[in-house]
Parts: C-alpha cells; sequence; structure tokens
C-alpha cells in the first residue's frame, strides 16, 4: 500500500489505547510519531537478448518535468546469455522509485530477482516485537506498544498485495507468499483504508473523551461499514474483468506502485 495508507492505519491502531489518546489529548503524546531528477526506463528485450535504456525528461520531486526537457534516443547493449526475466518488460525508474535487480547464474541463464531487498527483514512481525520491547524499556509500555502495534499493521497491509514479506525474520530467510487481494497502488484499497483509519481514529477520540458525542453503532455502520460494502464488491468485479497476468510481474508492478501516485 501507499506511505499515506501505511501512517494513518498506524494512527488509527493506536488511538484504540485509550492511554495513547488520552497523552495525545494532554499535549503530552503524539499519536503520529527538493530536488530534480532525470527520469529514465530500463527494458529487458529478452528475444532480441539486449537492455535498452530510454533517457527520460528531468522532474521534481512530485515528479512533474522541469521546463522544456529533450528526451535521448534509446541506447542499447547486446548480452550473449540467456535471460531468465518474467516481470514487465519496461522499468520506469523516477524520483524515489528506482528498482535494483539482483543477476544471479542458475544453470546456462542468468536469472533475475527484482527488488530482493526489498520486504526482507524490515517488513517482519518479530522485527515488530522486537522494535516494541526496546522502546518499551527507554519510554514506558505505552510507547512499545503503540510502536509495535503500527510496525505491525504496515506489515500485515502488505500482506494483502501479491509480493508478500519475511514475516518471521530472522527466523525464516525469504519472503511469504502475498495474498494477492489488492495491488498496492490500486485507488480503492488505499482510499478505504485512509478513509477507514481516520474513522475509526474520530472515533475513538470521542470514545476515549470525557463526554463522547458519536453514538457508536450508527456512526460505525454508517460511516465506517457502509463504503466497504458500497466499494469492495465493485473493486473485486473490476478484478476479475482483469487479463490474467504472471505472478512475478503482479508482485513487480506492487513494488513499483508502493511508490508512485495513485491516480483515480
Amino acid at each position: 500500500m501507499k506511505g499515506i495508507a501505511h501512517f494513518i492505519s498506524g494512527i488509527a491502531a493506536a488511538s484504540f489505547i485509550p492511554a495513547a489518546v488520552q497523552q495525545s489529548a494532554q499535549g503530552a503524546w503524539v499519536l503520529a510519531l527538493a530536488g530534480a531528477w532525470q527520469q529514465y526506463a530500463v527494458r529487458f528485450d529478452t528475444p532480441l537478448r539486449e537492455i535498452a535504456v530510454r533517457i527520460g525528461p528531468v522532474v521534481t520531486t512530485s515528479q512533474v518535468p522541469v521546463g522544456a526537457t529533450s528526451v535521448r534516443a534509446d541506447a542499447r547493449a547486446k548480452f550473449s546469455a540467456p535471460m531468465n526475466y518474467t516481470y514487465d518488460a519496461e522499468v520506469k525508474i523516477d524520483i524515489f522509485s528506482g528498482p535494483s535487480f539482483r543477476f544471479e547464474r542458475k544453470g546456462d541463464a542468468i536469472a533475475i530477482t527484482f527488488l530482493p531487498w526489498h520486504r526482507a527483514w524490515s517488513h517482519s512481525l518479530t522485527v515488530a516485537i522486537g522494535l516494541g520491547v526496546i522502546v518499551g524499556l527507554l519510554w514506558g509500555w505505552l510507547a512499545g506498544v503503540v510502536v509495535a502495534l503500527g510496525y505491525a499493521v504496515h506489515v500485515l497491509e502488505d500482506q494483502l498485495g501479491a509480493m508478500g514479506s519475511n514475516l518471521l525474520w530472522p527466523l525464516t530467510r525469504g519472503r511469504f507468499p502475498g495474498l494477492n487481494l489488492i495491488r498496492s497502488g490500486d485507488a480503492v484499497p488505499n482510499f478505504l483504508t485512509v478513509w477507514t483509519a481516520c474513522a475509526l481514529t474520530l472515533f475513538n477520540l470521542d470514545r476515549f473523551a470525557d463526554a463522547p458525542r458519536l453514538p457508536a453503532a450508527p456512526y460505525l455502520l454508517g460511516v465506517v461499514a457502509l463504503p466497504i460494502v458500497a466499494l469492495v464488491p465493485t473493486y473485486i468485479a473490476g478484478r476479475n474483468r482483469e487479463k490474467p497476468r504472471p505472478v512475478e510481474t503482479l508482485r513487480q508492478a506492487d513494488l513499483v506502485a508502493e511508490t508512485q501516485e495513485t491516480e483515480v
């Protein structure tokens, strides 16, 4: 999912802890603890055994072109060994979204792994627990629970996509396959995540106040449940109409989409 969806989900999770809300209301706690870039694209042309690079415009951190920048011709290089590449043919490298590949020899071919470092140790529930323990020892149990809970929500949300994460690092070395229920860059899951997280945060802020004003059942049904019921079937229907793609292509698309803007 997008960073903003993870960020707000973490706040929503922390808002279920009464002490965190109360300390935030008193000012002692806060729940939520430029340049330019030459855009370019890399294409792996396996039938011709070529790697091509297409130079794009100079863009800002918002991926907006700077002035009238020209686009130069493709540069190509031949390679002799067979290549095992199952992702999208062209990969666009934008500011803050430059992917990396791992090239390994397997038999007589070169196997390519897309972003081998991503969602490894950093997307682990054991790390979430460990970090929570460390923070708890330094700043108290409440800080530790908030940090661990927010971190774990991030990890579990990413597990809904195709890529998956190494949930039990360092006990395990590889990623657990994702559930493939959503795409990281799809507008509907990101919107619903942000909307639901904001709605739950507001509900908990009111619930733990001295004089709550929101009626629980109508609010949860109308503000939280209704948008989910209205949008999820439409999203599922749209997914079912999509042309099937290889799992590795879906995983690559998930990773690239995490650092790009969501189009609605």
